[in-house]
Formats: structure tokens, C-alpha cells, sequence
């Protein structure tokens, strides 16, 4: 890349081809003022407060869209800049309200602080107010556009980061603003009320509605957000120990300064009044409140009395894919040097094995295997059984950045129709559980055709000869009438996934939550590596987690058969490490995993229980059979933050503290480990649940050697090995990617450029086996169940925040319009739905974006619980539950109208 040096304000300094004076200006820490600039749009000279003086023209020059030329003289603040910045922002002040004191904005207005800076005061044009009524009608955004300055931030957000096309710029001249299309309210049209507009915006034009909050803010803490896998950065800003403000972090790798709507909205679960605030113990139906002496003695003295009683394998402990790393490596500490058993398990596991065991069968990598910066690298991307524009925003943002800016194109595997079809090259529509069938009949084509990397699999792949004989199984027409999607289509699908220089997958619960997920993960995997996308830049795997830390609770060792890092039980040698290092023998037998537990809670043999953050009665299948399980056992201690489901049968219920009020760092869904920061002491007498458990473990009898969540990283250092080059600051100064790990490291379990950890890979021949639950006249309909965007999960924290609510209050199915006629039903029928499991009551939205038979329901409303719907049959490899799709019927129970 060629240096460039120019002199800046009479220095000479040095950048690159490429760079815009305010780019060179800024590293070399020369200020310059802008309005309409941020490092993650592009550049559009729009305000003019940037301009800089060119000595040898005499031009002034808008800093933020001027390359350097060599041999430059640039003048930052020269009297005609600094008179021309003036008269800029005069004629910006000239038709903007003058409300500084009631503006919600207040001191955080860039406007205001560059009219003080330059010391103005009493303006010399005369006033000509825009005048725009206030939209206020969402409980998001209020839209005031007497205040913008048409610095098209928000528009370049919309347009640049998050990919929406919601609002641009209509009318001209002085009528010029941005407006959704024909100006409708933002609530009808394409805006999914992520806030990045309302972060980027630089006066009051744009504010968050209907905050708890208000005031000026005393301190702003950078920590993670506590929703889905992606690990987006989050700043919040705090007064009188109350968050009062959510935004993007500049400086995260992963989010690009855009948020979706939970995470610049849906922090205020922190402060619901529902708060457990101090311990209590059951008396009888009813709790009483208790001191943490007594709850915590009491919790130790039974699970000791049950331990010398029973045995140790009558325990069990239920981790969290929403605590931290560190609370995740010492639950799984105390589980099996302290009470004594490997029954430890978190509730990720129900849609994380397949990928764990599919992945780690045939890659050797028990995840994702690009870091997902390389995702808009992809010549080809796929998107199969997920939607990440809901589920994981962050990847919806990055695909559709691709698609859009870079060229690449997606091809979309999904019955449904979702935010991302309008930008799919090719949709295919399968049958509901048949991704394994035509993933496998993708790979006959590039086979058949002779497309595959014939280097790739020569040198880094095992196992081929058998794949290519499975692979007969899978001929066109016989998938065809498997799948629903044609022949042509398949091969259309498999030419342009194989002429792909780079081509990436990126799947979800969509195909890991059924009997046959191992399937279709190992037809994912060999996809990739006949096409050599493993270990290159723009291909691999993105295995999205539902939960912010899933991740990170199974490489922490939250799992019945392996130590942490993956070590196995059987592995002599890490047993050894670890019975050294915590100073006793440990169990060798695997434990049972959550839903085996339940089963043996049922069966009276597991007598006590620890949850930690988890709700199976809401989160798990069957919930009948949770309650009867955890009713069984003599003792049930749960921590969590609220009054849940499971904790309303516990016998104590500890408080504990939320992201917000604790340290400690989380895994995403890429590998990337990163740090919380602390921005408010924890609610009431609440407590990270690393102290709850130091606590239990030093009463009964075997204390832990930790002061801090540091010193149990350290820890995890030493005994993990790809968390061994963790470098453990503060958040300010660094996060660390564990897929940027060198070749030569046993750190490396992303992105393999040399030989795989079991030295090849291994194709995998694939058996594809129908759903038990068929479809027929007593179950006409595939349930599919999943995410929506304003919820999250169960709807434990989401329906705990007061916006997201207030946007999204009930529960709802959705039916094909075609499907609905056929029926006799309509829109807003009260509607019974049964299964052979279960039924439920909800109420009917007709929809467009189904396929037909097929019917969608959220997984986030307790009133409609999904769950219900759902057995506990467990697949024999992965040991999880179909709980993704089953069939159904419908039977209405109130008509609209």
C-alpha cells in the first residue's frame, strides 16, 4: 500500500492510499469538527463543518470525502475555516428551534456543543423555522424534524449498517427531510426500530421515547449485550445507579455501531419492579423472605445431608447459557468437586449438540469457523433452518451488507418468507425437517458433476469413498418428492454453491432442533469441505446460538460428559490436570444431561437440584413433566433474576445480579470472548452468581481460592487450552477473538488453514430419517416454532421491558392466508391448537410468508406456552428433543367478527 505524507497544520505527516484528510487528521490527533461523519458510513460531505483550507489552491476542502495527495499542505484552522465553520453552523442554528433548555438531547447535542465551541451566541441571520409536527405514536423513537440538520445520518444508517430501506429523503430544498415511503408513520413501514438512526443522530431530531430515565448521565460503562449469541457491544449510561441509556459501542468488532430493537430498548428489564431482591425460603405454599445466612446455610446443609444420604450422583446442577464464563467454570467446579457428580448440564444443549457432535465429528470444530467480519467476504452465502434478521440481527446486517454492497448472493433455505427473501439469488422452500435430504442431494450434484476441490479433499479430507456411496441414496426425483423443492432447483442450488470462490454457511435452530439435526449439521459440513470452504477466508461454517453466552457455557464444561474445554472424562491426562489443580478426585462416569435429570427427578432417584439462570418449566418440552420432576425433589435451590416458572417450586430462591451489575466475560457465537463492565451496583441485596456459588462451596466444607472473576479466568487459562492466550483487561483497552489464534496453537478451534485438530477431516455418510410426527387428517398442519424481533427466548427479560412489551403484548399464530380460507378461519380467531403432546389457546394472524399447511408460533409468550406442544423423546446421539416443528391441528374457539 503506497505511504502518502502531507504537512497537516505544519507538520509533516503520513498515511495511506485511500485515506481522507479527516482519516489522517484523526490518527494523528489533529481535531477537526464534524456533524455528518462516523467512521462506519460512508462519507458524503453533507454538513461542510469538516472543511479544511488546501494552501497551494487556496480551496477549502471537505475533510471527510479529500483523499491525500502526496505533497499537501493542509490548513485545519486557518481564520477562513474557522469563519466558514462559523457561518455553517449560524445557517444550521438559523432554522432550529431554540429549545436547548427542554431538549431531550440536552448536553449530548453535537449541534450545541460545536455552536459553544466556537463561541456563538446571538445568531446574525435571521430565523426561518422548519415546522414539523412531533411523531410520537411507537413506544421507540419520537421523530421532532424542526431539529435535523439533513446530515442523512440516520438515512446512511438505515441504508449502509442495518440494510432496510426504510426512510430516505423526500421533497427538495427547504422541504427537504427524511420520511418513510409516501411519509408514513415509521410504525408502518420497513423500520424495525433497531435505534442505530437514533444513536447516530446529532441533535434532538431523533430521541428514545419513553424512557423510565432522564437527566444528564454521571457515567457510561462499555459492557455486552445480554441477548443473543451475537455478542454485540453495548454502552450504557447511568445516573443514581439506574441505566437511563443504551447504544451501540463504537468500538465493537462484532456490531458495526448498529443495535436491533432488544438491545437499544430492552435493557430496562434490569429495573422491572418483578426484581427478586432479597433471598427467600418456602414455608409451606408461600415463601418467606430470609437473610443470605440462613438461605445459603440452608442450601448447603441439604444438598450435604442429601450427598451423604443418597450419593452424590442424587444431585444435579442446571448452568446457564446466560451467566458468565467465569459463573459457567466454577457451577461446573462445584457440581463435580464439591457435590461430587458430572450431572451438569446447561439448557443451551437442547439446540447445541447436533452442532457440537455433527461439527466436531467431521471438522473437529465444535462451532462456528470464520469470524463473522469474513461473512461479507462470501462470494456465496447460505442460509439454512435460521433467520438471523430476528434471531441473530447482527449476521442479518452482515448478509445483507454483502448482498447489497458487495455482490454476493444469497441462497435461501427457509419455508418461510423472512426479512432476508427479498435479497436471496435463489429461495428454496423445503418441506419442514427435510434439510439433511437436500443438502445431501446438493452434494450428489457437485459430485456427480465433479465441482468438488479435488486438492482440498486429497489433502485435508478422509473418509470420501464411503461419503460418495451414501450420496446414491439421495437421486433428484426421490428428493424431490421428499423436500417439496425441484430437481432443477436443487442443482441450480449446488452450481452455485460449488462456482463460489469462497461460499459460507450459516445455519440455526432451524435444523438443530429436530431428531435428525446430526444429519443435516454433518450434510452442512461435508457441503464445505467438498467445496474446500473450511479454512478459507469468505467460506465456513457460522453456527448461530440462540442465548448470549451458549457458546461459552459448553466450552466452560456445563456438560454431563466433558471437562472444560472439551476434554474428555476419559482423557487421563485432563482428569489428572484438574484433579490437581482443584485438589480432588473427580467423578468419571458422564453424568445426565437436563432432560435426564428431569426424568430421574420423576423417578425419585435425583433428590436436590441447583438452577442457575435457567427455566426449564417454560424453556424445556413438556412442561408437565418438569413441574412433576422438580415438584418430586426434597430440595430445589434456583437463582435468578426473576419470580419465574421454575422458581415458584423452588424451596429457596436466590437473588441473583443481572449483566449489568456484574463482571465477568461471554462467548459468542463466533468464539470472540469478551468482557462485561460493571455500570450499576446489583438491585436490592441481589448477588453475581459466582459469589452465590464461592459462598455454597465454602460451607460446605471446600472452598474456592477466588476474589474476582479475573482470577477464575486465570484459571480457566491455565487448564483451557484455547483460552489460554486470553488476555483478561478492561474492556476499554481490549477483547479477545479466539478465532485470531495462530496456526500452530492448540488455541486455534476456528479458522484452520493447516491441518485439522484430528489432523483430516472426515466426510460423513448421511442417513436421512422422516419426522416421527407426520402429518395426517387428525394433525393437518407443521407447527414451526421460533423467534420474533421484539422478543426474546421464553420472554422471562423481554416481557420485562416495558417498550418491548409495549410493542409486541400477546402471543399469536400465524396461518396462511390460503390455508385460513380453506379452514374457515379468520384473522384474530381465538384458536385451539393440539398436538399429541399438548395443546394450547392463541389467537389466528393471517400471513403471506407461509408455505402451505404449515403455521408459525412465537417461542416468547407464557400465555400461549409453546413448550406444551413439544414431548421429551430424545434423539439417541445428541440426547435432545425434536422442538422445532411438530404437527398439528386447529380448533377455533372465538370468532373476530
Amino acid at each position: 500500500m503506497e505511504t502518502i505524507t502531507i504537512t497537516l497544520d505544519g507538520i509533516e505527516v503520513s498515511g495511506y492510499s485511500g485515506m481522507t484528510i479527516l482519516d489522517l487528521a484523526r490518527e494523528s490527533d489533529v481535531d477537526i469538527p464534524t456533524l455528518c461523519y462516523d467512521p462506519c458510513l460512508i462519507s458524503t460531505g453533507a454538513c461542510r463543518v469538516c472543511l479544511v483550507e488546501d494552501e497551494s489552491s487556496g480551496a477549502l476542502l471537505a475533510s471527510c470525502v479529500t483523499p491525500i495527495r502526496s505533497g499537501m499542505v493542509i490548513k485545519t484552522r486557518s481564520e477562513r475555516v474557522i469563519e466558514r465553520r462559523k457561518v455553517i453552523v449560524q445557517l444550521l442554528l438559523a432554522s432550529h428551534p431554540d429549545s436547548c433548555l427542554v431538549c431531550d438531547k440536552g448536553n449530548r447535542c453535537q449541534l450545541r456543543k460545536l455552536a459553544s465551541e466556537m463561541g456563538i451566541g446571538l445568531l446574525e441571520f435571521q430565523r426561518i423555522p422548519q415546522l414539523h409536527t412531533i411523531e410520537e405514536v411507537n413506544p421507540y423513537i419520537e421523530r421532532d424534524l424542526s431539529k435535523c440538520i439533513l446530515c442523512a445520518k440516520c438515512i446512511r444508517a438505515d441504508h449502509e449498517l442495518v440494510v432496510e430501506g426504510a426512510i430516505d429523503y423526500i421533497g427538495r430544498g427547504f422541504s427537504t427531510k427524511p420520511a418513510t415511503f409516501y411519509d408514513l408513520p415509521l410504525e408502518k413501514s420497513e423500520c424495525t426500530f433497531c435505534g442505530t438512526c437514533v444513536a447516530l443522530c446529532p441533535t434532538g431530531a431523533l430521541i428514545e421515547k419513553e424512557r423510565i430515565y432522564h437527566g444528564t448521565t454521571t457515567s457510561a460503562v462499555e459492557t455486552v449485550c445480554p441477548f443473543c449469541g451475537c455478542g454485540c457491544g453495548l454502552r450504557l449510561e447511568v445516573k443514581d445507579n439506574r441505566l437511563v441509556r443504551a447504544s451501540p459501542s463504537a468500538r465493537s468488532p462484532v456490531n458495526h455501531n448498529a443495535l436491533c430493537v432488544r438491545g437499544s430498548y430492552g435493557y430496562d428489564f434490569v429495573h422491572s419492579p418483578d426484581r427478586l431482591t432479597g433471598p427467600l425460603i418456602r414455608t409451606g405454599d408461600d415463601f418467606q423472605a430470609a437473610s443470605w445466612e440462613q438461605a445459603l446455610s440452608l442450601t448447603s446443609d441439604e444438598f450435604r445431608r442429601i450427598k451423604e444420604k443418597h450419593g452424590p450422583d442424587s444431585l444435579a446442577v442446571l448452568g446457564s447459557s446466560k451467566c458468565t464464563n467465569e459463573e459457567n467454570y466454577l457451577l461446573q467446579r462445584f457440581a463435580r468437586a464439591v457435590l461430587g457428580t458430572n450431572n451438569i448440564d446447561n439448557g443451551s444443549r437442547i439446540y447445541s449438540s447436533p452442532g457440537r457432535i455433527g461439527l466436531g465429528w467431521t471438522i473437529g470444530i465444535p462451532g462456528t469457523t470464520n469470524e463473522l467480519d469474513d461473512l461479507e467476504k462470501s462470494e456465496v452465502i447460505m442460509v439454512v433452518g435460521a433467520n438471523p434478521a430476528v434471531s441473530a440481527p447482527a449476521v442479518g446486517y452482515a448478509i445483507k451488507r454483502a448482498v447489497k454492497y458487495k455482490g454476493a448472493r444469497l441462497l435461501l433455505v427457509d419455508p418461510r418468507e423472512t426479512k432476508l427473501t427479498p435479497f436471496a439469488h435463489l429461495w428454496l422452500r423445503p418441506t419442514v425437517g427435510t434439510d439433511a435430504a437436500l443438502l445431501s442431494a446438493m452434494s450428489r450434484v457437485i459430485v456427480e458433476e465433479r465441482l468438488f476441490d479435488e486438492e482440498f479433499i486429497t489433502r485435508r479430507a478422509d473418509n470420501f469413498t464411503e461419503f460418495e456411496k451414501s450420496l446414491k441414496s439421495y437421486a433428484q426425483k426421490h428428493v424431490e418428492e421428499i423436500t417439496g423443492v425441484s430437481a432443477e432447483d436443487t442443482q441450480l442450488a449446488a452450481h452455485l454453491f460449488a462456482a463460489a470462490e469462497s461460499a459460507s454457511i450459516v445455519y440455526g435452530n432451524g435444523i438443530a432442533q429436530y431428531a435428525n439435526a446430526i444429519s443435516s449439521v454433518m450434510a452442512l459440513a461435508n457441503l464445505s469441505m467438498l467445496t474446500g470452504n473450511i479454512g478459507r477466508r469468505g467460506g465456513g461454517i457460522y453456527a448461530l446460538q440462540r442465548e448470549n453466552n451458549a457458546q461459552g457455557a459448553c466450552d466452560m464444561g456445563n456438560l454431563p460428559d466433558f471437562l472444560p474445554g472439551y476434554q474428555g472424562l476419559d482423557d487421563a491426562e485432563a482428569k489428572q490436570k484438574f484433579e490437581a489443580r482443584w485438589r480432588t478426585s473427580l467423578p468419571a462416569s458422564a453424568g445426565l444431561n437436563a432432560l435426564e435429570m428431569m426424568e430421574q427427578a420423576k423417578d425419585g432417584k435425583i433428590k436436590g437440584m441447583l438452577i442457575v439462570g435457567e427455566n426449564p418449566v417454560s424453556s424445556f418440552p413438556c412442561p408437565s413433566l418438569v413441574r412433576e420432576a422438580l415438584s418430586s425433589l426434597e430440595f430445589l435451590a434456583v437463582s435468578d433474576l426473576f419470580p419465574t416458572e421454575t422458581v415458584k417450586l423452588a424451596s429457596v430462591v436466590l437473588p441473583a445480579a443481572s449483566f449489568a451489575e456484574k463482571e465477568g466475560t461471554f462467548t459468542n457465537f463466533e468464539g470472540r470472548v469478551q468482557q462485561l463492565g460493571k455500570a450499576i451496583e446489583p438491585v436490592g441485596d441481589s448477588l453475581p452468581d459466582w459469589k452465590i456459588v464461592l459462598q455454597l462451596a465454602d460451607r460446605m466444607g471446600h472452598p474456592m481460592p477466588y476474589a474476582s472473576p479475573q482470577e477464575v479466568m486465570d484459571e480457566i487459562k491455565e487448564l483451557v487450552p484455547f483460552y489460554r492466550h486470553l488476555g483478561y483487561t478492561n474492556l476499554d483497552d481490549q477483547d479477545t477473538d479466539l478465532t485470531d489464534l495462530e496456526d500452530d496453537r492448540l488455541g486455534v478451534k476456528r479458522l484452520h488453514k493447516g491441518p485439522f485438530p484430528s489432523g483430516f477431516g472426515r466426510f460423513a455418510p448421511v442417513d436421512y430419517t422422516p419426522s416421527p410426527d407426520g402429518l395426517g387428517d387428525e394433525y393437518p398442519f407443521a407447527l414451526m416454532v421460533g423467534s420474533v424481533l421484539h422478543h426474546f427466548g421464553c420472554g422471562t427479560r423481554s416481557l420485562r421491558a416495558s417498550r418491548l412489551r409495549k410493542f409486541s403484548p400477546h402471543a399469536w399464530l400465524e396461518i396462511g392466508e390460503a390455508d385460513a380460507k380453506q379452514f374457515g378461519f379468520r384473522d384474530g380467531d381465538r384458536v385451539k391448537v393440539v398436538s399429541p403432546n399438548g395443546q394450547i389457546n392463541t389467537t389466528l394472524r393471517l400471513t403471506e410468508t407461509l408455505p402451505s399447511k404449515t403455521l408459525f408460533l412465537p417461542i416468547s409468550f407464557p400465555e400461549s406456552p409453546f413448550n406444551e406442544l413439544f414431548g421429551v423423546t430424545l434423539d439417541s446421539q445428541a440426547k435432545i428433543p425434536s422442538f422445532k416443528s411438530c404437527a398439528v391441528r386447529l380448533e377455533r374457539i372465538g370468532r373476530n367478527g
